[in-house]
């Protein structure tokens, strides 16, 4: 992973946090980190940086290649400005019980585990896609369609991660927001699914057709 890479992904995780400490309340912090559910979420998004630079992950987010769709840096600064405000409202409502729902500790935790789940997921796929990853729907200069690990059973890996956090981190802090988060997230992964499928469809034909009968979208032997 390049070095401008990973300072951008180290500091869009810190200032992701930082809002959430802004939402709970910088006067305390160490309310914040007394549940081990929040704390759990903090320390596994440390430990995927760790594992990001161990594993040189190469999360290069904003690499556009040959075939860019459409406008997509509004579409990606969009969703980073909705995370943004959903975890300064996530912390803000854990902390004075706003529209908070009574969850069980061992929901909270479970959802930690899901969203360490999710980070897995990812980061295999990314790995495995090596540079022809990006945050944009797009094809790299000598683009192949990658059939391998992950990906010879679903198709869309990283995507599935997205679901999982759109869940699993509202229930970190009970909130009911989760609802209208993840249908926007729900929303977001079905038009980048169908873009790229699409992209895919026209650059590789009747290749990736075969792979798309034989694999499934986001859920092995669902969907």
């Amino acid at each position: 992973m390049d070095p401008k890479s990973l300072l951008r992904v180290c500091l869009q995780t810190v200032f992701v946090f930082a809002v959430a400490f802004t939402g709970w309340g910088w006067d305390d912090l160490p309310g914040f980190f007394a549940h081990p559910a929040r704390a759990g979420l903090v320390g596994v998004a440390l430990l995927s940086l760790l594992l990001v630079v161990a594993l040189r992950i190469p999360l290069a987010m904003l690499r556009k290649g040959s075939r860019p769709v459409g406008r997509q840096r509004w579409a990606l600064a969009s969703l980073f400005l909705l995370v943004l405000t959903l975890m300064f409202l996530l912390a803000y409502g854990d902390r004075r019980d706003w529209l908070t729902f009574d969850a069980p500790d061992g929901l909270r935790y479970l959802a930690v585990a899901v969203y360490f789940a999710g980070n897995v997921i990812a980061f295999t796929a990314v790995k495995t896609l090596g540079r022809q990853y990006s945050g944009y729907v797009t094809l790299q200069e000598n683009h192949q369609l990658i059939q391998s690990g992950i990906y010879g059973l679903i198709r869309h890996p990283i995507y599935l991660r997205m679901l999982l956090v759109g869940v699993s981190v509202p229930v970190i802090f009970r909130s009911w927001l989760w609802v209208p988060f993840f249908l926007s997230v729900l929303g977001f992964v079905a038009c980048r699914i169908r873009s790229e499928e699409k992209l895919l469809a026209q650059q590789f034909g009747g290749e990736f057709e075969t792979y798309r009968r034989r694999t499934w979208r986001l859920i092995p032997y669902l969907y």
